[in-house]
């Protein structure tokens, strides 16, 4: 119920309006009445009301002063005026006032009720932003944390479902992750110690809590999480890509003291690019990710950190594409493909010493696990048991044969644990359902995981088939789409504001958007715009 005090000099209007607006709309009630504006202020002074519906022409203190000083109190009621008096110079005095609405006597109800209809809605969307309000204002840290924790998962997995729930709730929790610069690093324990350690694998999971532990106890909270791999993630936020780096550099060194202290275990860092909006870490996370690969060419227990121009960028991505080359072999169940990329890549080490080997060995585990998530713990074990067998060499380092014999021993027993993969339908036309899934919903909040569950395949196992197929991932193959599909608005609705195009290809942020689509066009989506009216002119 809202409740209305009515300001008029005419006692026959007071009377009228008191009987007549519960009728017209019963959310209503005329709690309070008065003469003029002095007593109205008096009555406000004790009781707290919606909405003041006033005559402007009143003794004592007309409606207009009642208004103004209604409007400098806190929480000011909604004002109505209501007055015989249709001129311009007294509609224009009662809006610097704060005046919603301004009705004419005679009163017509028609008119009444729309505008109490309208007041009322107007009454309901604040109170339920004040309740948001409330509820952001009570809302523990652990909870605000758990959000932003979510909230940068989502990002790096380019989960667009997840992203266009919490983004918007970061602004409502007033929580902002990035002022200037900021990037993401990857904290990951070297793998090839706890084999060689002879620790279960079933135990690694125990090392990987214990590290984020640690990494929460040194950095801020709820700017550390795991990404799907179980590594520990740091967002960290700077001035600049100096500043960053040597941030990351000194928490790696913080981080690697203390868990080797309590675990004995070393583990490597890598330092993703810098970037200026909490929507693009997904970039800066994978570039990081990428730079991991330099723990196979340098060893562990140290923090790389990327650059396009490192004179080892070449020998990470001809790992990368080896890499992709042996599950692509696997995909195909076409052994002698396998086999040959899986020589390749005993081929790319400086030596065979046992460190570079088991470095060698856990990361072609790891990505045999990681492209089927059907993989068991069984299987890793045995295949973790099978590189094991190094250890039979320790008067001499093992040849190049004995690495590939190992290398080969554990891919057949990858093939021999892994669960059966998706045989109902070829991989051809999985690829063309993600793809179709893709073009008819690529204006929602749509993610790999999501397209995978609705054809029924595994993330990991669609992720492997759609890159092989495509010849790009996923995400690129989206963002292609979404940045076309910009485009044909821009080129048919020149007019169009850029916020609406934005939203209508599926980005939660016109400036996330804004910066794809210059990456992808060499222009801002602005600029393209006038491009395309002046041609249309033209």
């Amino acid at each position: 119920m809202y409740k209305m005090l009515v300001v008029d000099d005419e006692s026959l209007t007071r009377d009228y309006l008191k009987l007549t607006i519960p009728q017209i709309n019963a959310q209503w009630e005329v709690v309070h009445v008065a003469s003029d504006g002095k007593e109205a202020l008096e009555l406000l002074d004790q009781y707290a009301v919606d909405l003041i519906l006033t005559d402007i022409k009143m003794p004592v203190m007309d409606g207009l002063t009642l208004c103004k000083i209604v409007s400098q109190k806190s929480p000011r009621p909604r004002i109505v005026i209501l007055s015989g008096h249709d001129e311009f110079s007294f509609a224009k005095e009662a809006i610097t006032y704060g005046v919603n609405e301004y009705l004419l006597k005679p009163i017509v109800k028609d008119e009444l009720r729309v505008v109490l209809e309208r007041i009322m809605k107007d009454l309901d969307r604040e109170k339920s932003q004040l309740l948001t309000q409330h509820s952001m204002h009570i809302l523990s840290e652990d909870s605000k944390n758990h959000v932003v924790k979510n909230f940068l998962k989502a990002v790096i997995e380019d989960s667009y479902a997840e992203i266009k729930v919490l983004y918007p709730l970061l602004f409502r929790l007033k929580v902002s992750l990035i002022e200037s610069e900021g990037n993401l690093m990857i904290l990951s324990l070297d793998e090839d110690m706890i084999i060689r350690k002879s620790i279960p694998y079933a135990d690694i999971p125990v090392f990987k809590y214990i590290l984020q532990q640690i990494a929460t106890e040194i950095v801020e909270e709820g700017r550390v999480f795991y990404d799907s791999e179980e590594n520990t993630i740091i967002l960290v936020t700077g001035e600049n890509q100096d500043d960053l780096i040597e941030q990351c550099r000194v928490i790696h060194a913080k981080v690697a003291d203390a868990i080797y202290r309590s675990t004995g275990i070393t583990i490597t860092g890598a330092i993703g690019n810098c970037v200026n909006d909490v929507l693009r870490l997904s970039s800066s996370y994978r570039k990081a990710h990428k730079m991991l690969l330099s723990r196979l060419l340098n060893g562990g227990n140290s923090c790389f950190s990327f650059s396009g121009e490192s004179t080892e960028m070449p020998s990470i991505l001809e790992l990368d594409k080896t890499m992709m080359a042996i599950q692509s072999g696997l995909l195909d169940g076409s052994e002698t493909n396998y086999m040959v990329s899986v020589r390749h890549y005993a081929e790319l080490m400086d030596n065979y010493h046992l460190p570079v080997v088991y470095r060698y060995g856990v990361h072609l585990i790891r990505c045999m696990a990681d492209m089927n998530p059907n993989f068991t713990d069984e299987g890793i074990q045995t295949a973790q048991t099978i590189l094991r067998k190094l250890e039979s060499f320790t008067l001499q380092e093992p040849s190049k044969e004995d690495v590939l014999l190992i290398f080969y021993e554990i891919l057949k027993s990858f093939n021999l644990h892994a669960m059966s993969r998706p045989t109902n339908e070829n991989e051809h036309d999985l690829v063309a359902k993600a793809k179709e899934y893709i073009y008819s919903h690529y204006s929602e909040p749509i993610s790999l995981a999501i397209i995978a569950d609705k054809i029924g395949v595994s993330a990991s196992y669609l992720s492997n088939v759609f890159h092989k197929s495509v010849n790009e991932s996923y995400i690129k193959f989206l963002t292609r789409v979404r940045m076309e599909q910009a485009a044909k608005l821009l080129r048919a609705r020149p007019a169009e504001k850029i916020v609406e195009v934005s939203d209508k290809v599926g980005y939660v942020s016109v400036k996330h958007f804004s910066h794809v689509f210059k990456q992808h066009f060499h222009m801002p989506p602005g600029e393209y715009q006038e491009k395309q009216a002046a041609a249309l002119k033209g």
